[in-house]
């Protein structure tokens, strides 16, 4: 947390001291799109709203500044930095999501399915068989009546 602090202080006191070259906005971008990546799924809801904050930053007025003299290249790279931070960010949303909504009930869920296979599955999969072998029979039974009535009728 410290170290991300202390990047997110550089990089505002770099671009608050001097203009960045065009060279300095993609590695101070890439540096921190790399630090939110290894450490924002340990970031507090403080530390997410500073991160979105300097992401702004770097996506919007940064960007516009420098997007004309970006290559194709620079240009591709500026967006695997907004995909990259986006994809990080998400991925901690749907953990929270998954934590907050789905653990209890999926882990829940696995007892219970533990329990049925271990304890039920094996009697229903017999009842099932014997319910199938029913219906077949009855089936057979039913199309050999309806072959016999046709056989009548062909007569």
């Amino acid at each position: 947390m410290k170290s991300f602090v202390c990047i997110l202080t550089i990089i505002a006191l770099l671009g608050s001291c001097s203009p960045l070259s065009k060279e300095q906005y993609l590695d101070q971008y890439k540096a921190f799109v790399d630090d939110v990546t290894e450490r924002g799924p340990h970031f507090s809801d403080a530390e997410w709203q500073r991160a979105n904050a300097e992401f702004a930053r770097f996506s919007n007025e940064l960007y516009a500044e420098y997007k004309h003299q970006l290559t194709f290249e620079e240009a591709l790279r500026v967006a695997g930095y907004k995909l990259q931070f986006n994809a990080t960010r998400a991925g901690v949303e749907m953990n929270k999501f998954y934590h907050s909504y789905l653990k209890d009930d999926i882990d829940s869920l696995k007892v219970s399915l533990k329990y049925y296979v271990e304890n039920k599955m094996d009697d229903d999969i017999a009842q099932l068989l014997e319910e199938a072998k029913r219906i077949s029979d009855e089936l057979y039974r039913e199309v050999k009546k309806l072959l016999a009535e046709l056989n009548e009728e062909a007569k």
